[in-house]
Parts: structure tokens; sequence; C-alpha cells
């Protein structure tokens, strides 16, 4: 989960990279990755069967609408204000994960949640002001947490859906799925699909094989290993890498302030993992009647 973060840090400076419309950065990210997926499925004899793509639907259509809607949302406010919104996911999973998905609810998962929550809150306001221009910020921040609900969303049903369904084909249905349903917005919009130009593909392509494949493997990969309330926390430090990826990429300056409120989150996902793992040793090693 931690290592998916480094590939998402990347995210939104190879999407912001390429100059063009969220939904068509999303469009061209969701079929490229479906195509490379797809390779590697057939190369490895895995493709999903008919079956597994219609139980990944409700999955896909999330997933490829959180993409969209997100980097639709930074085109009307700053990356800064859209972190603050998503870093709520923790506020949103917790009971999701208890009363749903039945996992179990400890104090160091509240604490934690909060704490990092609270570090990438302070992170991203103590960032020093940029240049926001005239954007819509009531309609942007509207989007931005329409995207939360449906991230929060996919890592809710996808966690089931993962139990029946191996890695690389789960991969393929979602990103196959998401790009139909991101295809329909195009359309729907009557998006120009032109926009990418020059060094733009290569962005895409980054972004497709990175934070794409990279990141969302990791994640469907240890979702069955580990619980939906600690992913949602151990993701807080996508915002982190964000930051710094954004100081040595786009020369965005890192205050003290954030460089605090950095070490405290990094401090509490790592409290959090190693909180988690000896849960799990102690499940593992108590004898049995």
């Amino acid at each position: 989960m931690l290592a998916a973060t480094v590939f998402w840090s990347f995210g939104g400076v190879l999407g912001k990279s390429t100059k063009a419309e969220g939904v068509v950065v999303t469009f061209w990210r969701m079929w490229a990755a479906t195509i490379v997926l797809g390779g590697l499925a057939l190369a490895r004899h895995a493709l999903p069967t008919w079956t597994e793509v219609r139980r990944c639907v409700l999955a896909g259509v999330l997933f490829g609408l959180n993409i969209c809607v997100f980097f639709t949302a930074l085109e009307r406010i700053t990356v800064a204000n859209a972190l603050v919104i998503t870093a709520l996911a923790p506020v949103l999973m917790l009971p999701i994960a208890v009363r749903v998905l039945g996992e179990h609810l400890t104090a160091m998962k509240v604490v934690c949640a909060v704490v990092a929550v609270a570090g990438v809150v302070v992170s991203v306001l103590a960032a020093p002001s940029g240049q926001a221009g005239s954007r819509d910020t009531l309609v942007g921040s509207l989007l931005a947490a329409s995207a939360l609900v449906l991230w929060v969303g996919y890592l809710a049903v996808s966690k089931h859906v993962r139990s029946t369904i191996d890695t690389v084909p789960f991969l393929l249905a979602v990103s196959f799925v998401g790009g139909l349903a991101v295809s329909v917005l195009v359309l729907v919009q009557g998006s120009d699909l032109g926009q990418v130009h020059g060094s733009g593909w290569l962005w895409i392509m980054l972004l497709a094989l990175g934070p794409g494949i990279g990141g969302h493997g990791l994640v469907a990969w240890a979702q069955l290993r580990v619980d939906a309330s600690v992913s949602t926390v151990l993701m807080q430090a996508e915002p982190v890498g964000a930051s710094i990826a954004a100081y040595f990429l786009l020369d965005e300056r890192v205050n003290l302030p954030q460089m605090l409120a950095m070490g405290v989150v990094i401090g509490a996902l790592c409290l959090l993992v190693y909180a988690e793992s000896r849960e799990i040793h102690e499940v593992l090693t108590t004898p049995t009647s």
C-alpha cells in the first residue's frame, strides 16, 4: 500500500503536464492501461471471464468516474484544496469497513486515522500560496467531494470483488469497464480527444503505467491482505509524496510547517503498519482449542 502511494504521488504532476481536460486525460489513461493489461493478461493466460467482468462492473464504473471527476476538479480548484477534501477518505471508510465489511475497529486505527488526516490537512493548508486564478471553487470543491465518495465506494466494492478474482483479471476488467464509462462521458460532453499533443502522450503513458497499473495493481494485490480501513489511512502518504514530487518536478516550494506536518503523517502511517502487523501476528500465533 505504501509503495502504491509512491506511484500515485506522480499522478497529479503527470496529469497536469498533459495540458488537457480531465475527462480527456482520463479517457486516454484508461484505454492505455487497458491495452497494456490486456497484453499482460494474454501473456499470463489470465484473461477475465465474462462472469468476472460482470462482477467488476460497479467497481469499474466507480473507478473510472473517480479519476475523471478528480482530474476535472483540478481544473477548477487548486491541488491543495482538492487534497484537503480527499484526505477525508479514512473518515468515511472506517464506519463502512466496520459495519459493511465486518472489519475490526481498534483505537489505534482511529487515532492513526485522525492524526494522519490532520497532518495532511495541515501540510496542504501550510503550502505556499500558488496562482489559483479565477477558478470556480464551489463547483471544484463539490467535484472533489464527489471524487472522494466515488473512491471510497470503489475501495469498499473492490474489496469484496477481489475475494473471488485474481489480481490481473481484476485490473483488466476494472480498467475496461472504467474506460467504457469514461467513453460515455466523452460522447455526452462532446470532448475533443485531440487535446493531447507531443510530449503529452509520454505523460499519458507514464500516468497509465505508473500510477495506473503500478499503483492500482499494488493496491489490488494488497486488498486481500490489508483491512480497507487501514488502506485508506496508508493512502494519506500520497499527498506527502505529491508535494515532494511537485517540489522537484514543478519547482513548488515546501516550507517548514509542511515538512513538520509530513513528518507527522509518515510517523502515524508507520505506527499503523506496525500495530497492524502485530495484530495479524497475534491472530496467526494464537493457539486454537
